[in-house]
C-alpha cells in the first residue's frame, strides 16, 4: 500500500513504464495492486514488454516463474536471455526444454520454437565458420 504509493509518486517515469507495459492508464496500478494483481511477475512481464532485448529483465522473469514452479516458462525466459547474450547452444537448450514442458501450438511454445530454430542456425554458422577457418578456433 504506502510503499507502491511511495515509489509511484516518487518515480513517475517508472510507473508509467509499468502501466504502459501492462497497457493500463497510470491510475489504474493502485487498483491492481490492491487486487493482487501488480506482483513482480506482471511488472516483470510489463518490462519485457516495453524492451524484450533486454536480457536483465529476462533473467529476473526467468527467476519469477522458477520461483512460482512454471517450470516451463522460466526455461523461456533463459532461452530469451541467452539468445540475447549470443550464447545459441545454451539458448537451444533452454528452449526445447520450455517446448518440451509447454502445450503445443501456445504463443510460449512458438516463441519457444522460434528461439530454438535461431539458435540451430547460429551454432550451425558457427561450425562452419570454424571448418572454413581452423586456425581461429
Amino acid at each position: 500500500g504506502e510503499e507502491l504509493n511511495s515509489v509511484l509518486e516518487q518515480t513517475p517515469r517508472l510507473a508509467q513504464a509499468i502501466a504502459d507495459g501492462m497497457n493500463v492508464p497510470v491510475g489504474k496500478l493502485r487498483k491492481l495492486a490492491e487486487e493482487g494483481k501488480l506482483t513482480s511477475e506482471a511488472v516483470l512481464r510489463a518490462a519485457v514488454n516495453r524492451d524484450n532485448d533486454n536480457p536483465f529483465a529476462w533473467y529476473q522473469l526467468g527467476i519469477v516463474y522458477a520461483h512460482n514452479g512454471d517450470e516451463p516458462r522460466a526455461a523461456l525466459a533463459t532461452a530469451e536471455r541467452y539468445v540475447l547474450t549470443g550464447q545459441a547452444g545454451l539458448a537451444l537448450a533452454s528452449a526445447e526444454t520450455a517446448m518440451a514442458g509447454l502445450p503445443d501450438g501456445t504463443p510460449d511454445w512458438l516463441r519457444a520454437q522460434d528461439i530454438a530454430l535461431v539458435a540451430r542456425a547460429r551454432l550451425e554458422e558457427e561450425r562452419r565458420h570454424r571448418r572454413q577457418n581452423p586456425q581461429q578456433g
